[in-house]
């Protein structure tokens, strides 16, 4: 189904009418702010997803031998 901008350039090439330009100006400015949106959502998309985290490093501790432990002494 043709955009309402491209109905509206057949309309008046038909009707008659020789100046067309501010008709294709119209429809080239509806298509450049659809572009932009769609290239918008796209860096957005891209900006905020969410990456996998990697699993923060922790300290290596040594270990303590439990002090609670009578080891049979």
């Amino acid at each position: 189904m043709p955009t309402q901008s491209a109905s509206d350039i057949v309309n008046a090439l038909f009707a008659g009418q020789k100046d067309l330009s501010d008709y294709v100006d119209t429809a080239m400015k509806a298509l450049a702010v659809d572009a932009i949106d769609a290239k918008k959502q796209e860096v957005g998309k891209a900006m905020f997803a969410q990456t996998p985290e990697e699993p923060e490093a922790t300290p290596e501790t040594e270990e303590t031998p439990d002090e609670t432990d009578q080891r049979g002494d």
